[in-house]
């Protein structure tokens, strides 16, 4: 795929064209690559890849924010990889979760001896987490989808799960997920995160693991390159052209079939449109006169999307030095910690470290102060040597270009691909599980 302008585009040259040039525009333009098509995608910003981004500052490789690409082995993104780039990426799974509750640390059990010796609770809190997490790792997806319309904290609630611990634990596990707190969250895709896998096993293999717990149980990890060359290979696989500094501004229907697409002032006839566009904005992008089109965009457009706040740190040595996601739980904020050159040297400089911290942001603080408490709150207690290392220093505020994970707003409630208008396709919905 190569860039061009866009007054040299010629619409009739494609078979589809992709609003939007960020992860989803670009998969797709992948998968109609595969099937022989030939796709146009438009973007408004001056690269591709939207979230999916890396960059160079003072000598490391930060990404757009920290992402962790979830169900690697398992999961529909880690399938359409291996089926569309020879040879597929390579990732590095981590080694597990650390939770830091105060002076104790443990990790998620994945068997009832690991329940029973968990070191956060006492025997009562043990013993009703094993229940609980009995429940969530022989529960089949058919049954996590009928708890889409309550919270996660409700579901934990109604099986007597009420052990204040382990409530901390998993909301500091889900909240950068879901994007919001355990009290909000939905239950449908909390019970998805924690299962870590959208594949289903046998009750007999439900049951062995249960009890004896599985090597390599965790199936998340990062790509080798960063994102960036995640999504060099991606473009050059791509059969098409794009366009860049090209914002949407309309996408035109006649009759319930799309007509076209306009950018930059410049409209497009076309039959055939993909969306990558956010669903929250596409109310003001659909041009239509008819009150069933409007209302099925309307309705959508109240999703609120999940914001981040990261501290990128290069260190002048290694300090870490493995592939743990680490989590502090108390103090509070919740802050998740993880040593990314340990998964991929080649993001710093030979014999140093990077290290990125996230969180959620804090309402009514600004960025300077959030930052502060980044760096207290527990960080100079338990990682005390880790900030007289740091040599370079970086924060990103940003969101992912999804909705936060509650009730009414799942991959469950939300239309796609499909919509009222022929030809007109949503992306982003519920095509891969990337996190």
């Amino acid at each position: 795929m190569k860039p061009i302008q866009i007054e040299d585009a010629d619409p009739s040259h494609y078979d589809a064209i992709i609003a939007g040039g960020g992860a989803g525009g670009l998969l797709t333009g992948l998968a109609l690559t595969a099937e022989g098509k030939r796709v146009l995608i438009i973007e408004k910003a001056d690269r591709l890849g939207g979230v999916w981004h890396s960059y160079w500052v003072d000598g490391y490789r930060v990404d757009n924010g920290l992402h962790v690409i979830t169900r690697v082995k398992h999961g529909a993104f880690a399938r359409f990889m291996r089926n569309h780039l020879t040879p597929p990426p390579e990732f590095v799974l981590h080694e597990g979760w650390q939770f830091r509750v105060h002076d104790k640390v443990g990790t998620i059990p994945s068997s009832v001896g690991e329940t029973l010796r968990w070191p956060l609770t006492g025997l009562r809190g043990r013993l009703g987490l094993m229940k609980i997490g009995a429940k969530i790792k022989t529960m089949k997806l058919e049954e996590m989808k009928t708890y889409k319309d309550i919270s996660f904290l409700e579901f934990m609630q109604s099986r007597g799960a009420t052990n204040q611990v382990m409530l901390d634990v998993m909301q500091s596990a889900i909240y950068m997920a879901a994007g919001v707190g355990i009290d909000k969250a939905s239950a449908y895709e909390s019970l998805r995160t924690l299962k870590d896998t959208d594949k289903e096993s046998g009750k007999l293999k439900s049951a062995v693991k249960l009890i004896f717990g599985s090597e390599g149980d965790y199936d998340e990890g990062y790509v080798i390159g960063g994102m960036e060359g995640l999504i060099e290979r991606v473009i050059e696989a791509i059969n098409g052209d794009y366009i860049l500094n090209a914002p949407v501004e309309a996408i035109h229907e006649s009759e319930e079939q799309v007509t076209g697409i306009t950018a930059s002032s410049r409209t497009f006839d076309h039959s055939l449109i993909i969306s990558n566009i956010p669903l929250w904005a596409m109310d003001k992008i659909v041009q239509t006169d008819s009150t069933l089109i409007s209302q099925f965009f309307e309705s959508n457009s109240k999703m609120v999307p999940t914001h981040g706040l990261t501290m990128w740190l290069g260190l002048d040595k290694v300090m870490i030095g493995d592939r743990k996601n680490r989590v502090l739980v108390h103090p509070n904020p919740n802050r998740w910690i993880v040593s990314i050159s340990s998964f991929d040297p080649s993001c710093a400089p030979e014999g140093k470290e990077l290290v990125a911290i996230a969180m959620l942001p804090i309402p009514g603080k600004s960025v300077d102060e959030q930052v502060q408490v980044m760096k207290s709150n527990g960080l100079e207690k338990y990682y005390p040597n880790l900030l007289d290392h740091v040599e370079m220093e970086h924060i990103q505020t940003s969101y992912a270009t999804r909705a936060q994970l509650i009730p009414g707003q799942t991959d469950l409630d939300r239309p796609g691909p499909g919509t009222p208008i022929k030809g007109l396709y949503l992306l982003g919905l519920t095509l891969l599980d990337l996190e």
